[in-house]
């Protein structure tokens, strides 16, 4: 049994390409099914921008005979999405034969097809129409190059906005006047033309590689300074024009040929994962490899490989079908490679929502049976069976010691708080005190040797006055000036003026404390007005022989 992928017309080793790819088939014993697979194509179907490690290499003899392994331009990848794809399902079948030859050549157009790439190097390769003769399927995926791809793109970075809006209906133009689409429906149809009978054509699109609107700070720093949402608006326009004219010329050929062409839509295989994502799923400008920049990385392979595999499968089933052999079931996805890893949410519980009730009645805690589960109807207790659960509503007769609201001020007044007696409870009257009481504020200064103004203030004399018999007929007063007065020795025990008011004088019979600062005393006729006492300091007082004013009520100045 032949287990060999054929790449450039020369037949490798399998595990030098991508392992054992030759597996099983559901097929009767000794009746294995025999597949021929033929991937054709460009840089998106030879699988560019994956990891240089996974190219195919060439062996190339230099200086002084020495042979080096070199990457051939081609940049066959082993990762390719196709060869996942029918690796996948190889797996999956391993009774079957699957000759692959893989032959697609990273920037080849339609017309390259049938051309032989750099002829008499080392990295020569025969036209790829050739390997699609006789193939059970075939897998081609072609256009971007012929529809400008690659100048759009270097329009993009390369250019402003506006020189790339004004570019841009030029390079949809072959797109929207019939050109691409005719010319693409007859290379599928040429293929369909070459291929076994019966066979399938599985042909491809481009996936959508950039996002409507380009977030800040992405992974891809340089892309993101060169291009702007509008230029990427554009760039996901024209795949998907390309996208609808691969599939239109697909049902044309199928028409036209009446094979079995079906189209793989890989528009959405890096949804998600577009440039500038988080994850990116395609690979930004790389100076160092340009020609692999704006192609899907490992990541992004693996995810076209998942996108691509099911229709890869399709044809796979009808081509084991034309054998009259059992079809293999469909394969799970291929898993991804390594990525950082998302957080992980926790697994949802299992069907909480809705439990079955009778199966299940643990889980129904709504409606409990109130008469054989008494126990879960605390609702509505019985008072009378069971009077302690009614808290509501006690006696106050049979439990007066439940009725705390009324007590009874007669029977019981320690309960009546409110209005004390303020006859026989005066300590309860602290409002109007007793006017009998003594008035503790203004002492008698004559009958209280301890008197003291407290609206006279003078530092330097202090204590009671000793001597009751003090007269000071002579008293002079150094600090009084009166230009109206003149007469330190004036008395009129009789002068008395009703409209005359001092609110520095002092009346001791009163008791009512006055300000410390009298108002000016001005003599007028018939009011005499008394001097202005000095403060702080108080008159002199230098004779002790004359006698006290015999009239303890006559006005006396309050010093």
């Amino acid at each position: 049994m032949r287990r060999a992928a054929i790449v450039s017309g020369q037949a490798i080793g399998v595990s030098a390409l991508l392992g054992s790819l030759a597996g099983t088939a559901n097929a009767a014993a000794g009746d294995p099914g025999h597949v021929r697979i033929t991937v054709v194509g460009d840089s998106y179907t030879s699988g560019e921008g994956a990891s240089a490690g996974t190219y195919k290499t060439v062996q190339v003899t230099g200086a002084e005979g020495s042979v080096l392994n070199q990457i051939d331009p081609a940049h066959q990848s082993a990762s390719a999405p196709t060869l996942r794809a029918i690796d996948k399902i190889a797996q999956e079948n391993p009774n079957v034969t699957f000759d692959v030859t893989f032959v697609p050549v990273s920037g080849a157009t339609r017309a390259s097809l049938y051309e032989t790439v750099r002829p008499g190097t080392e990295f020569e390769h025969s036209p790829q129409i050739d390997a699609v003769n006789g193939a059970n399927i075939v897998i081609v995926g072609v256009g971007g190059n012929d529809a400008g791809f690659g100048n759009l793109a270097q329009t993009v970075v390369t250019s402003r906005e506006s020189t790339t809006e004004q570019k841009f209906p030029g390079l949809m133009g072959p797109l929207q006047d019939g050109t691409y689409l005719d010319a693409q429906a007859a290379v599928y149809q040429d293929i369909a033309s070459r291929a076994a009978p019966g066979a399938t054509i599985v042909t491809l699109g481009y996936p959508k590689v950039m996002p409507d609107t380009i977030p800040g700070g992405s992974p891809s720093p340089v892309s993101e300074l060169l291009i702007s949402n509008r230029e990427a608006q554009l760039v996901n326009e024209f795949g998907s024009t390309i996208n609808s004219l691969n599939q239109q010329a697909t049902q044309l050929a199928a028409q036209q040929t009446g094979a079995n062409v079906t189209y793989a839509d890989v528009s959405q295989a890096l949804s998600g994962h577009e440039l500038f994502s988080p994850q990116e799923g395609l690979n930004g400008l790389d100076f160092l490899n340009v020609q692999g920049s704006y192609h899907p990385n490992d990541l992004g392979q693996a995810l076209i490989a998942n996108t691509l595999t099911p229709a890869v499968n399709g044809a796979v089933i009808h081509e084991l079908g034309n054998q009259g052999l059992v079809g293999p079931p469909a394969p799970e996805p291929d898993p991804l490679p390594p990525v950082d890893p998302a957080p992980e949410n926790p697994p949802a519980p299992a069907d909480p929502v809705v439990p079955d009730p009778i199966t299940d009645p643990i889980t129904d805690p709504v409606v409990p049976d109130p008469i054989t589960d008494p126990i879960a109807d605390p609702v509505v207790p019985d008072p009378i069976t069971d009077p302690i659960a009614d808290p509501v509503v006690p006696d106050p007769i049979t439990d007066p010691i439940a009725d705390p609201v009324v007590p009874d001020p007669i029977t019981d007044p320690i309960a009546d708080p409110v209005v004390p007696d303020p006859i026989t409870d005066p300590i309860t009257d602290p409002v109007v005190p007793d006017p009998v009481v003594p008035d503790p504020v203004v002492p008698d200064p004559i009958t209280d040797p301890g008197f003291s103004d407290p609206g006279f203030s003078d530092p330097g004399f202090t204590g009671p006055i000793t001597d009751p018999g003090f007269t000071d007929p002579g008293f002079s007063d150094p600090g009084f000036t009166d230009p109206g007065f003149s007469d330190p020795g004036f008395t009129d025990p009789g002068f008395s003026d009703p409209g005359f008011t001092d609110p520095g004088f002092s009346d001791p019979a009163s008791r009512t404390p006055v300000s410390p600062t009298p108002a000016s005393r001005t003599p007028v006729s018939p009011t005499r007005a008394f001097p202005t006492p000095v403060s702080p300091t108080p008159a002199s007082r230098t004779s002790a022989s004359p006698t006290r004013a015999s009239d303890p009520g006559a006005d006396v100045p309050a010093f």
